[in-house]
Formats: structure tokens, C-alpha cells, sequence
């Protein structure tokens, strides 16, 4: 049953990883910066423009990495179970 429904787009949690890992650099990244726009006034007017599409982007790095983490550990347990529904 578990070859009826996978596909090989991710072959390994590596991948979310990476992703987690962009998602979390891209809201530290947004943290420090909006650090140094306190520091220069003169840079608030463009962190204020930059932070909204920024944490959306880090955010839904985030998620996607989680769903698809979920998704390959659900592909893992199809894989080990047999047709009648035990385990191997």
C-alpha cells in the first residue's frame, strides 16, 4: 500500500532541516536588523516595510519543513506495514 502513494520528492529529513534552518535564519536575521534600525533612525521607515513579507517568508519556511517532516514519517509507517495491516 505504502508504494501506491509515495512519492520521491524528499528522500530524507535533511531536507526539512535546510528548510528549518532558512525559515529560523530569516526571523533572527529580521530580529537583528530591526536591532541596528533602532540604533539608526533613519532605517525605520524601510524595516517597517521589510519586517511583514520577511517573518511571512521565515514563518512558512517553518511550517512547510514541519508538514513536510509529518508527511515522511507518515510515509515511513505506511512503508512498514504490510497489505493485511501488520507490521513487518
Amino acid at each position: 500500500m505504502g508504494e501506491k502513494y509515495k512519492i520521491e520528492l524528499l528522500p530524507d529529513s535533511k531536507t526539512c532541516y535546510r528548510y528549518l534552518q532558512a525559515g529560523f535564519s530569516i526571523i533572527v536575521l529580521t530580529f537583528l536588523v530591526g536591532l541596528l534600525a533602532l540604533a539608526v533612525p533613519n532605517l525605520i521607515p524601510i524595516y517597517d516595510v521589510m519586517v511583514m513579507p520577511a517573518l511571512f517568508v521565515g514563518l512558512g519556511l517553518l511550517l512547510y519543513s514541519v508538514g513536510t517532516h509529518l508527511h515522511i514519517m507518515h510515509l515511513n509507517m505506511l512503508e512498514m506495514r504490510e497489505e493485511d495491516g501488520s507490521h513487518k
